[in-house]
């Protein structure tokens, strides 16, 4: 294992993004020495590999020396963040990690930061030219009704990825609702309802380190089984919200990529990014942007897009990279997996649990 570059993945639980850029890694064979790390020793990334640890939670004063330990015990080269938490807390740290010879795949901080925050990023894109759902803070949802009717949609207004606490809402009776029944101290946003669930798309953007376009990769999502969250039928129409869990139809679309490729630019991407977008007619309409890997990034890689290679052989190697080959027109359905591991695994993982 030694003349292999270590890389460590993070965050690698279930249906994790740090899953899916493990499931990248490891259709290479062992190209890398692929170490994992999560938080919880009930994870099923971490048993996919041989090199596993756990690490406490982001926000934990113990994480970044825990962190550093198995940098220096693995000699890890490239660490591929697969939480938005320790993204977060990794981007701040870029220089301490680079002395101890290891490279974050990520873009710079101030694009993680306003990413972040929807509010923020919604006006970023609307004072550039880009089209966006008309976007309020919490107590402003009755301006925001006043010009778009019902439905609306309820979610986060910072640091949050999937669908969690996102809500479809259809009255004022559901707003209250909503906003009495959130989590104490969660900042909420309400967004206007755009397009329909039959034209919503996720693309991924690599962009190298020096900040050329290497290929983007679009899906045209199929809100059905897993990566369907709310539905209703409301005023005789439809209406539906997607979960971070993407399945549908890999295609080429030069209006949309070519819409996210100058987007990534502009924003300063490094690295992945992954947006998320309505087309109402010929209009490209943003709601998401998240620069980091997706949790589409293990059907990238399956047919061909694989970003987590592509992007530490540039990171680290200085590889340089030209469009892709990559297959289309397939379609990309998703289901559970399980593994069943020796009770005495699990426990081995939570006895060698790192100390700083």
């Amino acid at each position: 294992m030694e003349n292999k570059l270590a890389v460590l993945v993070t965050g690698v639980g279930g249906r994790a993004v740090g899953h899916q850029i493990l499931h990248a890694l490891l259709l290479l064979g062992d190209t890398y020495q692929v170490v994992a790390s999560d938080a919880e020793a009930f994870s099923f990334g971490l048993y996919l590999v041989q090199d596993r640890h756990l690490l406490p939670v982001a926000n934990d004063p113990a994480y970044l020396p825990t962190l550093m330990e198995i940098i220096a015990r693995h000699k890890i080269r490239a660490i591929l963040p697969g939480t938005e938490a320790e993204g977060r807390v990794l981007v701040a740290h870029v220089e301490p990690l680079a002395a101890r010879g290891c490279v974050l795949i990520s873009s710079p901080g101030e694009v993680v930061r306003l990413c972040a925050d929807k509010g923020a990023l919604s006006q970023w894109l609307m004072e550039h030219g880009y089209e966006v759902p008309l976007t309020v803070n919490a107590e402003q949802w009755h301006r925001l009704v006043s010009v778009t009717g019902f439905p609306i949609v309820g979610k986060p207004a910072k640091l949050s990825g999937g669908s969690r606490d996102v809500a479809l809402l259809n009255d004022e009776a559901e707003v209250e609702r909503y906003l009495a029944q959130r989590p104490q101290g969660l900042e909420v946003i309400f967004q206007q309802y755009v397009g329909s669930a039959d034209a919503e798309y996720t693309v991924g953007v690599m962009v190298s380190k020096s900040g050329q376009i290497i290929d983007s990769i679009a899906m045209h999502r199929k809100l059905i089984g897993l990566s369907l969250g709310q539905s209703r039928r409301l005023q005789g129409g439809n209406f539906a919200l997607s979960t971070g869990y993407s399945q549908g139809f890999i295609v080429k679309h030069a209006l949309i990529q070519e819409k996210c490729e100058e987007l990534a630019l502009r924003l300063g991407v490094r690295g992945p990014a992954n947006f998320q977008l309505r087309l109402v007619g010929k209009r490209v309409v943003f709601f998401e942007v998240h620069p980091r890997f997706s949790g589409t990034s293990s059907i990238r890689a399956s047919v061909g897009f694989n970003e987590p290679d592509v992007l530490i052989r540039n990171f680290v190697l200085n590889e340089t990279f030209r469009r892709l080959s990559y297959q289309t027109e397939v379609a990309a359905i998703r289901a559970f997996q399980h593994a069943i591991v020796p009770l005495s695994a699990v426990q081995a993982v939570e006895a060698a649990r790192c100390q700083p």
